[in-house]
């Protein structure tokens, strides 16, 4: 009875300090707000990167994953008529690629912070890179809730920049992590990875 009085006890300790890490990093997570109408947007280019802390679920999710993230999400900018896209790949009604506007995209409901990266690629290959992303919109492409990048057909976000990069022969090489999941592990490639790449640096 000793026996399984201490063991209950160690449960509820081990189970206490789990809620109270999953609810202080939700706080952490959901109540920070850096996003405001003040930034200036006139000097983006095409292939820009865009990454931001989103407020959904499966934002809450990666940023678990990711401890040392400041982000969940990443897109690339496409420029059309002097105005600001974003195509990305993100869980949706129709899982079906998004191509919003840049003011939709950082609507401060969906989001909390971004942050805007420029590669050192030059503007024909990029020209190239936001083409190949416009025609994975085009053709509809899926989100990939399994997180495969051995996948073309489907896509997750930041799968979606590395294949619209690589079959442009930027060859980017970003380092993947385990990810462990309901469905199974996968290698996958987190946002944060853009953060750290030699070839990307912060403008906003």
């Amino acid at each position: 009875m000793l026996v399984s009085k201490k063991y209950f006890t160690t449960l509820f300790i081990v189970l206490s300090a789990i809620i109270t890490f999953i609810v202080l990093s939700y706080f952490k997570f959901n109540f920070k707000n850096e996003v405001t109408s003040s930034t200036n947007f006139k000097n983006l280019q095409n292939g820009d990167l865009i990454l931001r802390c989103g407020r959904s679920t499966q934002s809450f999710a990666v940023f678990l994953a990711d401890a040392s993230s400041e982000f969940t999400h990443i897109g690339i900018i496409a420029i059309e008529n002097n105005k600001p896209y974003v195509i990305h790949a993100v869980p949706c009604k129709n899982n079906i690629l998004k191509k919003e506007t840049l003011s939709e995209f950082i609507n401060p409901k969906n989001t909390s912070k971004f942050a805007i990266y420029r590669s050192n690629y030059n503007a024909f290959l990029l020209d190239k890179v936001v083409k190949k992303a416009n025609s994975f919109y085009k053709n509809k492409y899926e989100f990939d809730n399994k997180y495969d990048l051995t996948t073309d057909s489907k896509l997750y976000c930041t799968e979606l920049v590395i294949k619209a990069f690589n079959t442009c022969g930027a060859n980017l090489k970003i380092n993947s992590k385990e990810f462990n999941y309901i469905l199974g592990k996968h290698n996958i490639i987190y946002p944060s990875e853009f953060t750290k790449a030699p070839f990307f640096t912060r403008i906003i």
